[in-house]
């Protein structure tokens, strides 16, 4: 049998089997004992030629194409390129039943591969027409043409005809509800969801139906549709090699708090697949998520190197350099992410989002209120987040615009009236009008919910050393440095509280701490050299105001404080 694999042997065998049906007939006409009429023995001609023309298929078939196909999908499960694949399966015109079912399924496979997702959806729709019987196929194939505007209702009645004809078409059942969802009828978007829900358990070999019912559930709310789509898609065609939207998938998986999932959709896909920022995306964040801020660091180094000019993984760069407290890196990120500003009808809404997040920075990490107003002027408010208080009202405050935030502070507590944060800034707006008296009592009337933030009780101990009571101020600033030992506020200022009770080795070590949090402190170097020149080592305090000096050349008190010592 080894013969039938060479194609122009089976070619001669066909004509030979032909031209011998053709002899046979011909001499049945011509013979004068024959007993069959001149058309008799034509059509008997015809049918010998149209019976060796079946056996010679079904022979190529058996012994040709099947052959090719099982060899084309050895070659796909080994990992050859799809080009190579598809010159192994070739394209013989006339495969039909389970056999043609697998051949155009493999077919658009490998054309989806490719990125030839047209190609594709085209050989799938082949290959459940090539299950009908051909009569069906020709009349069902008609219904995919193109349907331009709103479909009549002719067109639809024809549809729940073709539907009766072939109810296990998963195709048939998809376009009859994307032509539903393009009605008017109030009555055809539940239609069309009931044959979305019917074509989903006939299309699990069809990823590209698969697709685009998870896409439509996403974009539609129904999850259900979305949720078991998504996983016929993982577990039946979750190959590499299958583009279909691992990056929204990811991105649904993420907003429901399933990181691990996401990141399993899409840590397997080779960068060179990651046409599609979300792609990674969705890695980086749910890595994240999972506290491997290290690994997402990595990841979104391969992903600027693989999209360069992709403004939203830029974006997520900085925030990964934020967790990781990589300032520097995190400033930079920010300032080449200006530079991916894409153009076009978004550009506006990110470069807004663009002014938001430097804004963020120079008040929370520069210290920079004054330029934190200005980038947030060019943010609506709408769109100046969800921070909490609202960013411009910390800005204010920090500014000494005390008056202006505590009016809307007053606002916004009419409709939040137990809201922490805000009753916090309310005090904060009466230490920077010096309304100490009327500070104190507020601070006391305030829930157990306020007084478990460390901002508490630094406003508490500040009320009560500006109102003359040193002991119980100093127990309140420093519990506020328990409670953040990392707050280089709340370290100077329990420092302060210690000194004017004269413990001066005390206040010395709050100094010392704030130092560790931000060794170039000015107020803590002074603070500081004044704490070793009450202990009488004045020679440690030159060094702290010289170091200070190195650091704030420009620094007033500094240069004085080191002046009267070099003149004692």
């Amino acid at each position: 049998m080894m013969v039938f694999r060479r194609p122009w042997v089976l070619r001669a065998l066909l004509l030979l089997l032909l031209a011998s049906a053709a002899v046979v007939a011909m001499g049945l006409l011509t013979s004068p004992g024959g007993g069959l009429s001149p058309l008799s023995a034509l059509t008997l001609s015809v049918g010998a030629m149209g019976l060796g023309g079946w056996l010679g298929i079904r022979a190529r078939v058996h012994w040709i194409d099947r052959p090719r196909f099982l060899r084309a999908e050895q070659r796909w499960a080994e990992g050859d390129h799809p080009y190579d694949v598809l010159q192994t399966l070739g394209n013989p015109p006339w495969m039909r039943g389970e056999l043609g079912y697998r051949f155009f399924l493999l077919k658009s496979t490998l054309h989806l591969s490719l990125e030839h997702r047209d190609q594709a959806w085209v050989e799938a729709l082949e290959a459940q027409l090539a299950r009908l019987p051909l009569w069906k196929s020709l009349l069902v194939a008609q219904a995919f043409q193109k349907v331009p505007g709103t479909p009549s209702a002719r067109r639809l009645a024809w549809g729940k005809r073709l539907l009766a004809w072939a109810p296990q078409m998963g195709r048939l059942q998809h376009l009859q509800g994307i032509l539903l969802l393009r009605a008017t009828d109030p009555e055809s978007l539940h239609q069309a969801w009931r044959h979305f829900e019917a074509a989903l358990p006939l299309s699990w070999d069809d990823p590209l139906v698969l697709e685009d019912l998870l896409l439509a559930g996403l974009q539609h709310g129904k999850e259900d549709v979305a949720e078991q789509a998504l996983r016929v898609l993982e577990s039946r065609h979750g190959d590499p090699r299958l583009p279909w939207d691992r990056g929204a998938a990811g991105m649904y998986l993420l907003r429901n708090g399933r990181h691990a999932e996401a990141l399993a959709l899409v840590q397997g896909m080779p960068p060179e697949r990651r046409t599609h920022p979300l792609h990674w995306l969705a890695e980086t964040v749910a890595r994240r998520q999972l506290g491997d801020r290290e690994g997402a660091w990595r990841v979104i180094g391969t992903a600027i190197t693989q999209l360069p000019h992709a403004f939203r993984l830029w974006m997520e760069r900085y925030q990964i350099a934020l967790e990781l407290h990589r300032d520097q890196e995190a400033l930079e990120t920010l300032e080449r992410a200006w530079l991916a500003l894409p153009e076009g009808e978004d550009s506006e809404s990110l470069r807004q989002e663009w002014h938001l997040r430097r804004a963020e920075f120079a008040f929370w990490w520069e210290d920079r209120p004054t330029f934190a107003r200005e980038l947030l002027a060019q943010v609506p408010l709408e769109r100046q987040g969800d921070h909490h208080p609202p960013l411009r009202l910390q800005v204010q405050v920090a500014e000494g615009d005390y008056e202006a935030a505590y009016a809307e502070v007053l606002a916004l507590l009419k409709e939040q009236p137990q809201d922490v944060d805000l009753l916090l800034l309310q005090a904060d707006c009466l230490a920077g009008m010096d309304a100490w008296e009327a500070l104190l009592p507020y601070l006391e009337g305030l829930g157990e919910a306020c007084r478990e933030r460390p901002t508490y009780w630094h406003l508490l101990g500040l009320a009560r050393a500006h109102l003359g009571d040193p002991l119980p101020a100093r127990l309140d600033l420093e519990r506020a440095v328990r409670m953040d030992p990392h707050g280089l506020r709340y370290l100077l200022d329990a420092g302060h509280a210690c000194a004017e009770l004269g413990d001066w080795d005390r206040a010395e070590s709050h100094w010392r701490q704030a130092l560790h949090v931000d060794p170039q402190a000015e107020e803590a170097l002074i603070h500081l050299a004044e704490a070793r020149k009450e202990l009488q080592d004045l020679d440690g305090a030159r060094r702290y105001l010289r170091e200070c000096l190195l650091h704030h050349p420009d620094s007033q008190d500094a240069q004085t404080r080191l002046a009267e010592l070099e003149a004692n």
